[in-house]
């Protein structure tokens, strides 16, 4: 048994010795793991990459569906705006229309019980936009940059050969652009202000809920809301009025303050007065369709990001929605804004170059009649100059910049205006977006609820509204009175509505912009006089009198000169 044990020891060492072949046997084994440990890496890292490459041409895949769906649906646009863009083309041929909607996007058949027509809004571009894929429009288009290049070259040159310095007429952007800084932080204040006027009408709307209809308790909560609203409205414009005065904002940075409070006060209005009869035809009760479809939606109230949407949308109409545009065109972007800068610069260059010379001495010594006239009707060329500048700089590439970063499709901002025959078609062509706020928050509601059909009444109530607010800017900006702007809109604008109702469509025409060139001639004159004496005369007192007494007729005014005498043309030597 001794030697069956020691013999069964020696087989089993024998099995675990180092001899050759169980050696081999042991590398064998550890290679064949090996292998088998790589070709399991191999596989993971190859099913890994196949993955990747799945998910690569699924993105791709994605990129390349979404590429398409917008292609497809910008092809089906163009092909919905070809009978508008004919429609467009047919207006400039004097042609009547075959679109459903009128010239300024309102439907033409009135509603049932007689109310006036809404806005409509749908997708199209703005005139020029259109205009300008037309190669002989574009051709016009820089031939006018080329003049003014030009203009600007000779008035450099000019300057270079006479005094020996070169004057690029930057001062007035330097001079009306200071402080910009606290302009931009009131325009926060102001927008902050018109953020918090939401949750105030959420809170009416929650709260008027919980009154019986009908009832005194509800009455009084509404009737209360009315006047806060209204205390609203009255203590926005003073603050904003007092602030741009304690801060004394030059005149550019003003009148850009201004014009942000007026839009401010459009945009709270057209939200509060297009959902107030929402809000009072639930009746504290829910509807069936009004299912909240976000967590800011109440009672079919429009959420909080519409109403952010609304108050940075190139409109004053307020809508739940608007068209709106697959992509944002970065290219257009930047081209409209360079437009808008390059017009900057070159409305600076004619008040440095045009302007300023003419009037810059008033104040200083008696300016004689001849004088006068001859700096009125030496402003009236660059006046209109200004005038066509300022339109394409606010109305074509600064609204359609704005368009084109919010995605908002209606960018229908001015029609043909300079097509127009009469002063009534001008005013509604001129400025589409204040005239539809216009015609939607004063005249319809002047004709259906406070007139009662009284056409003539609501139009002079909108003149007299559009005025009130043009001299508001005019007179606190450059720190006047001086109510040239409101006699030209409110007595002069209805005289010529009148006048040229009448007309030819050439001789109307021809006769509009006679008076549109004249008119901002006259403007112009009449401001930048009363502007620069003020600054040359002395002591001029801080009343009210004096604030509202033009001093140019006072101070160093305009002197009679009894010599003129006429000389028959034959004569002349």
């Amino acid at each position: 048994m001794s030697d069956t044990g020691s013999g069964s020891e020696s087989s089993g060492s024998g099995s675990n010795d180092g001899t050759p072949g169980s050696t081999v046997q042991n590398a064998i084994n550890n290679r064949v793991q090996r292998e088998y440990r790589e070709e399991i890496v191999k596989d993971m890292a190859i099913e890994q990459m196949k993955q990747k490459m799945h998910d690569v041409v699924n993105r791709l895949g994605r990129d390349v569906e979404n590429k398409l769906d917008i292609a497809v649906d910008d092809l089906f646009a163009e092909v919905k705006q070809f009978n508008l863009k004919n429609y467009e083309l047919k207006q400039l041929f004097n042609e009547k229309p075959t679109s459903g909607t009128g010239r300024e996007g309102h439907k033409k058949s009135t509603l049932s019980n007689g109310q006036l027509p809404d806005k409509v809004f749908m997708a199209r571009n703005s005139l020029l936009t259109d205009l300008f894929e037309v190669k002989h429009i574009k051709t016009i288009y820089h031939i006018f940059i080329v003049i003014l290049i030009i203009l600007f070259l000779n008035t450099v040159v000019h300057d270079f050969v006479d005094t020996g310095s070169i004057n690029l007429g930057f001062r007035p952007i330097i001079a009306g652009f200071g402080k910009f800084h606290i302009a931009l932080m009131l325009w926060c204040c102001m927008q902050t202000s018109t953020l918090l006027l939401y949750p105030c009408f959420r809170l009416w709307a929650s709260v008027r809920g919980s009154f019986m209809p009908g009832s005194t308790l509800r009455t009084l909560w509404d009737t209360s809301a009315l006047l806060l609203f209204v205390s609203y409205q009255c203590g926005f414009i003073i603050a904003s009025i007092k602030a741009h005065l304690w801060f004394d904002l030059p005149p550019a940075s003003g009148v850009a303050y201004l014009m942000e409070m007026t839009r401010f006060l459009m945009k709270a209005h057209a939200f509060i007065r297009s959902n107030v009869p929402r809000a009072l035809a639930t009746d504290g009760k829910k509807h069936a369709d009004s299912k909240p479809t976000s967590a800011d939606t109440y009672r079919g109230l429009p959420s909080f990001s519409k109403y952010v949407y609304f108050l940075f949308a190139p409109t004053l109409v307020y809508r739940d929605e608007y068209p709106r545009t697959k992509q944002i065109r970065w290219r257009v972007v930047a081209r409209h804004a360079l437009e808008v800068v390059g017009v900057v610069f070159y409305i600076s260059f004619i008040l440095e170059r045009f302007l300023a010379p003419l009037f810059e001495k008033f104040g200083h010594a008696k300016i004689s009649s001849g004088t006068f006239v001859l700096s009125l009707f030496g402003s009236i060329m660059p006046g209109s100059l200004s005038f066509l500048c300022a339109f394409y700089s606010l109305l074509h590439a600064w609204m359609n910049g704005a368009a084109e970063l919010l995605r908002f499709a209606d960018r229908m901002f001015y029609r043909d205006w300079w097509n127009e025959s009469t002063f009534a078609g001008y005013i509604r062509s001129w400025n589409v977006v204040v005239h539809d706020w216009l015609y939607t928050y004063v005249y319809k509601d002047c004709v259906e609820h406070v007139f009662r059909n009284c056409r003539p009444l609501a139009t002079v109530a909108v003149f007299t509204v559009s005025s009130v607010f043009h001299e508001l800017i005019l007179a606190f900006t450059f720190r006047f009175f001086y109510p040239v702007m409101f006699v030209q809109f409110e007595f002069l604008g209805l005289l010529l509505m009148v006048v040229t109702k009448r007309l030819g469509k050439d001789v109307g025409n021809v006769l509009l912009w006679l008076m549109l060139s004249i008119g901002n001639g006259l403007h112009l004159s009449l401001y930048n006089m009363e502007y620069y004496a003020r600054r040359n005369c002395p002591d001029i007192g801080e009343s009210i009198m004096d604030y509202m007494v033009p001093v140019s007729w006072s101070c160093n005014g305009i002197s009679h000169n009894p010599n003129w005498t006429i000389t028959a043309p034959w004569s002349l030597p």
